[in-house]
């Protein structure tokens, strides 16, 4: 049974630690920050492998699958994680922001934030409403600082991919993440790694806990989300720009991971004009 994509929202909230191996790929409702601190870590994030070493910080929408791969021993990371609603409020840059609902982690040179990082983690778990509120306010500038001082191009990602099993899976997840959109089978993926369907399978559930349907159902609902945030076009049009074919598959799809209809998730959350 598919559990809601809202029992997994991790809501507002900023802590540290030693960031660990996620044994499945996941996905939640946030707007979510990483600060790497010391040390460096693996993603896979959207069907890329992505890097991100000491002196890194990367804002991404959680909605697209991710999943951490590896970490040094010495990895030390901050994580705050945004409300979408709360984010979406700001009246952000609306070509930035909708850049990171696209997929491409917002990918920066670390500032001095951690400092910061440390207050907000007490003060948004405190019970100081004027101090929380505050917070929140620094939480708006630092995200708009982020999206201002993103790299024109696309962030660094490493080209290098892990060898063996690692390597194959990101070969399927991205090719799955490029064509979500178009009517593709088990087997088209598991022929990008030359690989007999049912190995592949079995290989990609290892890896990122996730059947390779299940990986392209998530890859759809993102781009659902994206088009329901940030487009006027109609639930059909969405559900075939999404690649879910009809409008049946893409209610059903949809409310069993976000826990509402397309139709509802576009009022609670829509972009404002402008």
């Amino acid at each position: 049974m598919t559990s809601s994509l809202l029992e997994h929202d991790l809501g507002l909230s900023c802590w540290e630690g030693t960031p660990g191996v996620m044994s499945r790929a996941h996905r939640h409702q946030d707007i979510e920050i990483n600060i790497v601190e010391e040390g460096g870590l693996a993603y896979l994030f959207g069907g890329r492998y992505v890097e991100l070493g000491a002196g890194t910080t990367a804002l991404f929408w959680a909605a697209i699958p991710h999943q951490v791969l590896s970490a040094t021993p010495d990895a030390h990371v901050w994580w705050l994680n945004l409300p979408l609603d709360t984010v979406l409020s700001w009246g952000l840059d609306r070509a930035g922001l909708d850049r990171s609902l696209r997929g491409w982690p917002v990918v920066v040179p670390q500032d001095s934030s951690t400092g910061r990082f440390r207050q907000w983690s007490t003060e948004l778990a405190g019970g100081d409403a004027e101090l929380r509120a505050i917070a929140l306010l620094e939480t708006q500038a630092y995200v708009r600082r982020l999206l201002y001082a993103r790299e024109t191009g696309p962030p660094p990602v490493t080209q290098r991919q892990e060898d063996g099993a690692v390597g194959q899976v990101t070969t399927m997840a991205r090719y799955a993440a490029r064509h979500f959109a178009e009517r593709i089978s088990v087997a088209d993926v598991a022929d990008t790694v030359h690989l007999h369907p049912r190995y592949a399978m079995t290989i990609f559930r290892r890896v990122t806990g996730l059947t390779i349907g299940r990986y392209l159902e998530q890859c759809r609902v993102a781009e659902a989300e994206r088009l329901l945030l940030t487009t006027d076009a109609t639930v059909t049009e969405v559900a075939h720009a999404a690649g879910f074919g009809s409008v049946s598959r893409l209610y059903a799809s949809f409310t069993a991971a976000c826990g509402q209809s397309p139709a509802a998730y576009r009022r609670t959350y829509r972009l404002p004009p402008g």
